[in-house]
């Protein structure tokens, strides 16, 4: 039942629900010594693990399901096993291991005469060789090529044939690649896959040759091809992992845009492929994106627009204001990230960044800001659109040089977006101006063995309602704090919705992220308001907080960014989310919460009430003056 029940959670891209079933299965497998239907839930949790990208999970699995088939002597379940523990050491760059997995694969197959398996093997390793030893790819090429004739089977040709044009380009071939290419294009409608591969590989093989016009028309219809296919998903949980196929045909054509000086249109082709859930989700036209656009954007917002894209070698960024826009290139990914990585280190382990003699602030503020200096205004406002990597960095702790040590936060109001098009939306909303009601939910009962309590979240909850007259504030404390509560509320009347209480961010599947608030009808038992419910009811708050630990969520997507459960609030139309990046403090948060809505309901924006909020507790004297406590919290922009 168990194993079943996990089959249909994994097609319908439930992940956690796959995973919570598969191990049900293999424990009740195992108590009864049920060796084969073991080895089915281990197959099945590892390749669950690999879809998910945990790739450390999955390959454990797998690696203990290849040893029982071996003992079992289960030789054609061991071919598809090793070759799956091949794709997901591809997938982690280990191409050593993969090759050797690979190698088994075939070697095995070949041993049971399984033309299918022998051929998939032989796939697998040209793909893999042409990276790393064309000579060897060559013979498995062929191979591959004059199996696939053998067995006259249209869909099987497809890889092969793509293979054969990627050879002939590497060999320098590049007529008979063309025309092997143009061939595969026509035959390829059954796999859009193959059919995008072809068109995008077209494109580059035009750049290589000079043929701009060519270039560009193949970079578009890779895009278009991958674009309908995505367009095909009617799950918002399978259209998120599925954006990672086709990230590289946006940056392909991104960056032979910026190598031919076409800085303009490349930032164009960088936004479409940025948000697109989100902003479907929102219903958001593909507007702004265009250098034009983009300036008469920053102008509207009154503030500079910095668009990030980490690429290993070189980075690119574009900033807007509406005095023009400017092109500048970057370190690469290799070189940034693992000062992120440190510098969010230090913030981890409440250091004081300023008294640093060698900070890496300072290092990733040259990096990463200081280029685009002239192009902030003094205490302006900054939206910044990042990129993977860089949305788990904090750029208010950032250093600027200068004789007098201080963080970013101090020179500009910052906000973080998803993508032009929909800061470009943020106009074509029709805001509540004269609705200012409040629903807050919190201090949930919890059981002491599964969630500690906050000590201080009843105190949090009394000086944010002391913001709202008393018939303008819905609040749901203790035993009423609810998921139920929050849906039978009609979240979608409010202007602000505030939530204190435990989250969980869940790296698997980003929409089971949750809010973990209390059971129906004052059971003590904590229940979750689940980031894939919060789409199924629209809202047009100002403002959602969500006063708990990891609540931006910690998955990134290629394209739409970190998703979890801020993510959520802002596809269900929320204009502003307030989330923690880290694990924030119960006894700092409440005050910064109350400076926050002071400010609020003083007519502040959402992004200058939480900054001057942070600056209050900066520029005190005791612990809380500290990054570790002020910069968890980070403003996301919807729309």
């Amino acid at each position: 039942m168990w194993m079943n029940l996990g089959v249909v959670a994994l097609q319908q891209g439930h992940y956690e629900e796959a995973l919570e079933r598969f191990n049900h299965a293999s424990a009740l497998a195992q108590s009864i010594e049920a060796k084969l239907a073991l080895r089915k839930a281990l197959a099945n949790l590892g390749w669950t693990y690999y879809l998910t990208g945990d790739l450390v999970h999955a390959l454990q699995n797998l690696k203990t399901v290849q040893v029982q088939e071996e003992a079992a002597g289960a030789a054609l379940d061991q071919v598809q096993t090793l070759t799956n523990i091949g794709m997901i050491q591809f997938r982690g760059n280990d191409l050593v291991a993969a090759r050797s997995s690979y190698e088994a694969a075939l070697s095995l197959a070949q041993s049971l005469h399984n033309p299918e398996k022998i051929l998939s093997a032989h796939i697998a390793l040209g793909y893999l060789l042409l990276r790393t030893d064309p000579t060897s790819a060559e013979t498995h090429i062929h191979e591959a090529s004059r199996l696939a004739r053998l067995r006259q089977n249209d869909i099987e040709q497809l890889d092969p044939s793509m293979l054969e044009a990627l050879l002939l380009a590497q060999q320098g071939k590049t007529p008979a690649s063309e025309a092997k290419l143009l061939e595969l294009v026509k035959r390829s409608g059954a796999s859009p896959v193959v059919q995008w591969e072809a068109e995008n590989t077209l494109a580059r093989l035009y750049e290589e040759t000079g043929q701009s016009g060519e270039a560009d028309r193949w970079f578009k219809r890779a895009i278009g091809t991958f674009h309908r296919q995505r367009l095909s998903l009617k799950s918002v949980e399978l259209e998120l992992p599925f954006l990672e196929n086709g990230s590289d045909l946006y940056l392909d054509y991104m960056e032979y845009l910026i190598h031919r000086h076409r800085t303009d249109e490349a930032l164009a082709i960088l936004d479409k492929s940025r948000a697109e859930t989100l902003a479907e989700g929102l219903g958001t036209a593909a507007t702004g994106g265009d250098g034009l656009h983009a300036r008469a954007l920053a102008a509207r917002l009154h503030g500079t627009i910095l668009v990030y894209s980490l690429r290993p070698q070189t980075s690119y960024l574009w900033a807007i204001s509406a005095r023009g826009e400017r092109f500048y290139t970057l370190p690469g990914s290799t070189t940034i990230l693992p000062m992120v990585e440190r510098h969010t280190q230090s913030i981890l382990a409440s250091k004081d960044l300023l008294t640093q003699r060698e900070s890496t602030g300072r290092a990733l503020y040259d990096a990463l800001v200081k280029p685009a200096e002239a192009m902030i205004e003094p205490g302006g406002r900054v939206f910044l659109i990042a990129d993977k990597g860089l949305n788990s960095l904090n750029f208010e702790t950032l250093i600027p040089p200068g004789d007098h040590p201080h963080y970013w936060i101090e020179d500009a109001t910052i906000t973080n977006a998803r993508s032009l098009r929909l800061l470009a939306a943020v106009d074509e909303r029709q805001h509540q101006h004269g609705l200012q009601k409040m629903l807050l939910i919190g201090d949930p009962v919890y059981r002491p063995e599964e969630y500690a309590a906050l000590p201080n979240a009843a105190a949090e909850m009394t000086s944010v309602a002391s913001h709202f007259p008393a018939e303008q504030r819905t609040v749901f404390a203790g035993a009423q704090a609810s998921p139920a509560s929050y849906s039978s509320s009609a979240p979608g009347q409010f202007a602000y919705i505030h939530f204190v209480a435990h989250a969980t961010a869940n790296e698997i599947n980003p929409l089971d992220s949750a809010i973990i608030l209390s059971g129906a009808s004052g059971q003590n038992a904590a229940y979750k308001l689940y980031a894939r419910d919060v789409l199924t009811q629209p809202l047009h708050a100002e403002l959602v907080t969500i006063s708990s630990c990891y609540g931006s969520g910690v998955r990134n997507y290629s394209g739409e960014g970190v998703v979890g459960l801020v993510w959520a609030f802002l596809r269900a139309g929320s204009h502003s989310v307030i989330g923690a990046m880290w694990e924030v403090s119960d006894v700092s948060t409440p005050a910064l919460m109350n400076a926050l809505y002071s400010q609020l309901l003083r007519g502040s924006r959402p992004d200058a009430a939480l900054r001057d909020a942070k600056l209050a507790m900066l520029h005190g004297d005791g612990v809380f003056r500290k990054p570790l406590y002020w910069a968890a919290f980070q403003l996301y922009s919807g729309r």
